[in-house]
């Protein structure tokens, strides 16, 4: 009787199990019910402690042809790719080879001289200051996937930026150019190129037989899907006909990134020392710890350590994420740049992680009087880079560039976990849960012929490369950039306009009000100078 019980307890034990992993699979396929056989898609892994508990493909490889994306399938991994080449760095480091704390200008003589050296650490954690080379490129009028950059090419961009965006070690902004010079860096160091170094001291060692760079678009990778963008008929290719690597380029299989997360928990490569410089937070000259590492974002969610990093290059999508306590990996790599992996890989975690057992209260709102509610008022520019909001007053209610914002305090504006503090007059601190940003009132909008008419002028830049003529016609500022570009800038504030690219120019004017040139910022590459070469009345 006592071994009939417990036949039927492990009857029973094995039939609950089951259940729930099958409840599990299901829920995690209803993620991706978006993809089907008239969309791209993608392919999804989930394993534990090494094992495979989830490897599903959905969608579209090749949109023409009608092939199926497969779990075998090869996609791009985007800034994925990141970890790959700072492990070859840490690789170098642990070997003796270089160290992380080295002057830069040691391996690349021909970098410009700074205020402040550019350390391999602060290319490993973004930290450097340089601006990205890709945005440069797009004032030209060739944005990325648009021509074929090459590491060479890049190499020219990045080496004649004359200023940076910040003082080295002193802030965190995310630049690919940090990772085109250590692609550069373990080539003149080990004598041979980043393909190869990877190729045999990772690829081959772990049987990533799938995986490798692409330093050569135009070779054909049997089993490789082609990247799509949606439009409003449906879908046109999007992909990254480039060479430069290293910073994205990884082509590869979710399969393969398995592997190579496995490394996260057996250190068989390069050891306990190279897995702890894998993960070691950056920290800034004020003691502040980031979230970046080597090529790795070193985080939370809900409450169990995530070790992760997403890439979009062209038309693919990636996210890889390690979750150490569980022993959990999650890949996905997709060819719909519409699908947000992120947010499907969270989904997949919560599943499995479940959800936390608290959430933090939000504060609560609180009435101020109209006086209080006026001194937010205002156009405001970032100190620190080059963001732009407006706080208006309507209805006895404060809005940030049309978002109504709630008071919790007379000085303390909430939104979505964003706090507005005011200072004093002129300054607003804005807060959120990783960093804090000081931004100052700018003058308003003057559109008077007296003050724009002095704009008009061709304006040519050394470091981009290029030149840019601006028109004023009646009260409107106008761009253009031959052969094609031309469009209108909106005006924020005083000799601050936004362009069609989201970029800001900001004009500049001697003492006796003559504009003499303009900046401009975007993503990634700040305060780019233009000097005015012809006036154009």
């Amino acid at each position: 009787m006592k071994h009939l019980f417990l036949f039927f307890m492990g009857c029973t034990m094995f039939v609950s199990a089951h259940a729930q992993s099958s409840d599990t699979l299901s829920r995690i396929d209803e993620i991706f019910t978006h993809w089907n056989n008239a969309t791209p898609g993608g392919s999804v892994l989930v394993s534990r402690n090494g094992s495979v508990i989830y490897h599903r493909a959905f969608g579209l490889a090749d949109l023409e042809h009608n092939v199926p994306n497969t779990t075998e399938t090869i996609f791009e991994g985007g800034s994925v790719s990141k970890q790959f080449t700072a492990a070859s760095i840490l690789l170098l480091a642990t070997e003796g080879k270089l160290f992380t704390q080295d002057d830069v200008r040691k391996y690349i003589p021909e970098l410009p001289v700074y205020d402040a050296p550019i350390t391999i650490q602060h290319l490993l954690n973004h930290t450097s200051g340089l601006k990205d080379w890709g945005s440069v490129g797009s004032l030209t009028g060739w944005p990325r996937t648009t021509r074929v950059y090459t590491q060479e090419l890049a190499l020219e961009i990045i080496c004649q930026q004359k200023s940076l965006n910040f003082t080295p070690g002193t802030e965190y902004a995310y630049s690919n150019s940090n990772y085109t010079l250590l692609v550069t860096i373990v080539a003149r160091v080990c004598g041979m190129s980043l393909a190869e170094f990877t190729r045999t001291r990772f690829f081959e060692p772990l049987g990533m037989t799938h995986t490798q760079w692409r330093d050569n678009f135009r070779e054909i990778i049997p089993n490789r899907a082609i990247a799509y963008s949606p439009v409003s008929s449906g879908y046109e290719q999007m992909m990254p006909f480039e060479n430069i690597h290293g910073h994205g380029g990884l082509l590869t299989t979710t399969g393969d990134l398995m592997k190579w997360n496995a490394l996260l928990q057996t250190h068989s490569i390069g050891g306990d020392k190279m897995f702890a410089m894998r993960v070691q937070q950056g920290r800034l000259k004020n003691g502040k710890q980031i979230y970046y590492a080597g090529g790795l974002n070193i985080g939370t969610f809900n409450n169990y350590t995530e070790i992760s990093h997403s890439g979009a290059t062209a038309g693919y999508r990636a996210w890889l994420a390690y979750y150490p306590d569980k022993k959990i990996t999650i890949a996905i790599l997709s060819n719909d740049a519409n699908g947000n992996v992120v947010a499907s890989g969270k989904k997949i975690a919560e599943i499995l992680l479940g959800k936390p057992e608290t959430k933090t209260p939000k504060p609560a709102k609180i009435d101020l009087p109209e006086s209080d509610l006026k001194k937010f008022t205002g156009t405001y520019r970032s100190i620190r880079n080059f963001d732009v909001f407006t706080i208006s007053v309507r209805d006895n209610k404060l809005y940030w560039n049309q978002m109504a914002l709630n008071p919790i305090h007379r000085d303390t504006l909430y939104y979505n976990d964003l706090k507005w503090a005011y200072v004093k007059p002129g300054r607003i601190l804005v807060k959120n849960s990783q960093d804090t940003s000081l931004y100052r009132k700018v003058n308003p909008i003057d559109s008077t012929q007296r003050y724009i008419q002095p704009l008009a002028g061709t304006y040519a830049s050394k470091e981009a490369d290029t030149e840019f003529t601006i028109s004023v016609k009646g009260n409107e500022v106008w761009i253009n950039r031959k052969p094609g570009t031309f469009y209108k800038l909106t005006p924020l504030y005083y000799d601050g306009y936004r362009g069609d690219e989201f970029e800001l120019l900001e004009f500049k004017r001697d003492r006796k009000g003559n504009v003499t040139s303009f900046e401009i910022s975007l993503s990634r590459a700040e305060r780019i100078p233009f000097t005015k070469v012809t006036e154009n009345r």
